[in-house]
């Protein structure tokens, strides 16, 4: 019974009550004055329980624990906080005759990062994530989505990874080990100012999105004319128990154009300016040494095709990726003069043809407490596992191990035999030939990583690494007595990190 039919039967109880005695005495007149009170009073009812049915009609928000509380309300709205610490703590070793500060033991905040998320009535959405490690204020997604009603479409606007690497995409609070693989550093894969459309088929397992990119994140910058194509494409079919994942990707990369002379001060862009640079760390940013680096060369863009493969099989799971880089790189002879001159005094080093880079890694795990991998099959990237018994159920959480095989070869005849081009008067020179050989160089990586997850938002971590290096920058003097050509010296360097894990 309605708010408004309670009030009106007992107005007209009342009102035979009322009446009955004045009837009795056969008093016209009383009772057509009691008859006006009472239907003035049931006008009065009827207002007030007007005024209650539509107080009870009015949306009710409502909170969900959800790591973090999410509240949601009638009409399309919702809210959610967010944010993750990533504390760091291990070290590198010195190889040979190298010594430096910047190896051996570290430790670092890694990642601060507070935001939130939502929807927003019209179907919209919004997720919005600030990082403040290491005395910094910095920015990691942050956009606004639309997702039309009952379309296989999905826009995207704002700061967010340009469609580059499955492992990238994914949150680093889900990889498996506590630093991407290498390509991922050396080809600079970001988050960049853009736009994205995402289509998906009926059944949800075929998905391909496309994306136009400014060349940099979010920043004060005004270097706007570097530019990013991207597309990625994934397909996720699940097979009985067996959840794949097949994927491709394509990058184009327009690099910003040079300035006078002037560095352009863009983050997160795929090059300086015209000068192009790939390079990696050893598997942590516990240093910032990289024994692998082609140095600054002259160049005008790059593109990237990437390849994509992963299958869960309950607990066990084993993924891939492959990344090949190609530049467009300027030739020797080319000059430059005005706004087209290059920074550091109008001189570069140029490579005898267009240089080639590659990048690959393949991992297997499991999870010994029996729990699945997560995977979430929309967006074509790793989740957060389902604890099965945390310790808050006396449970001993879910402890995971995997292993890693990661290759990078940044070396490139074309580049070791590069001339020093003097973008002035167009006349090139030849560099020492140690200093040329020394541009590139070969990284692998054997890692090995266990994680326990006592609950399903913490996370600690362990990671080791034996990691072989041929050739590069540092070769000469990590091994100086060597006779072998620089390009062929191999030494190797131990990497141990762990990592303290807590997000919501």
């Amino acid at each position: 019974m309605t708010a408004t039919r309670w009030l009106a039967s007992t107005a007209l109880i009342s009102a035979a009550l009322v009446a009955a005695p004045a009837q009795a005495q056969d008093s016209n007149a009383e009772v057509e004055a009691l008859r006006a009170e009472v239907a003035a009073l049931k006008e009065q009812l009827a207002a007030i329980a007007a005024k209650v049915d539509a107080v009870q009609k009015k949306p009710v928000a409502e909170v969900k624990w959800k790591g973090a509380p999410e509240t949601t309300a009638d009409g399309g709205w919702s809210f959610k906080p967010r944010g993750r610490i990533h504390i760091d703590a291990g070290a590198v070793s010195e190889p040979g005759a190298l010594e430096s500060r910047n190896l051996g033991f570290a430790t670092r905040v890694r990642r601060v990062r507070l935001g939130m998320e939502g929807t927003i009535p019209g179907n919209l959405g919004y997720k919005v994530e600030a990082d403040f490690a290491n005395s910094g204020v910095a920015f990691g997604d942050v956009w606004l989505t639309y997702n039309p009603a009952n379309a296989p479409i999905v826009v995207r606007v704002g700061n967010f990874e340009s469609l580059n690497s499955m492992e990238q995409i994914s949150s680093s609070n889900n990889v498996t080990f506590i630093e991407r693989n290498s390509f991922n550093d050396a080809f600079i894969n970001a988050r960049r100012l853009g736009a994205a459309v995402a289509w998906h088929n009926k059944s949800n397992d075929f998905f391909v999105e496309a994306g136009l990119f400014a060349g940099h994140a979010i920043d004060s910058s005004l270097d706007n004319d570097g530019w990013i194509g991207a597309t990625r494409i994934h397909f996720t079919p699940k097979i009985g128990d067996t959840q794949l994942h097949l994927g491709a990707t394509y990058q184009y990369r327009d690099f910003t154009s040079n300035n006078a002379g002037a560095t352009s001060a863009s983050l997160l862009s795929p090059s300086t300016n015209q000068l192009a640079r790939y390079r990696a760390r050893p598997g942590s940013q516990l240093t910032d040494i990289r024994f692998v680096d082609t140095g600054s060369f002259a160049a005008k863009s790059d593109q990237i095709i990437g390849l994509e493969a992963a299958a869960i099989f309950k607990q066990f799971y084993i993924s891939g990726e492959a990344q090949w880089l190609k530049t467009n790189a300027y030739k020797a002879g080319d000059v430059a003069t005005g706004l087209d001159a290059f920074s550091g005094g109008n001189i570069a080093v140029v490579p005898t043809e267009n240089p080639g880079f590659f990048g690959a890694y393949a991992e297997i795990g499991t999870f010994l407490t029996g729990e699945t991998r997560g995977y979430n099959n929309k967006l074509g990237v790793w989740s957060r596992p389902k604890i099965k018994n945390p310790v808050t159920k006396g449970g001993l959480g879910a402890f995971q191990i995997a292993a890693r095989f990661d290759y990078l070869d940044l070396d490139d005849d074309a580049l070791k035999n590069g001339v020093t081009n003097n973008f002035a008067t167009g006349t090139s020179t030849l560099a020492a030939l140690n200093s040329r050989l020394g541009r590139g160089g070969t990284q692998t990586s054997y890692l090995l990583g266990l994680n326990w997850y006592p609950i399903d938002y913490l996370r600690f971590m362990v990671n080791y690494g034996r990691v072989n290096v041929e050739g590069g920058p540092l070769a000469a003097t990590v091994d100086p007595l060597s006779t072998v050509p620089v390009d062929e010296r191999d030494y190797s360097v131990d990497v141990l990190a762990a990592r303290m894990q807590i997000e919501f």
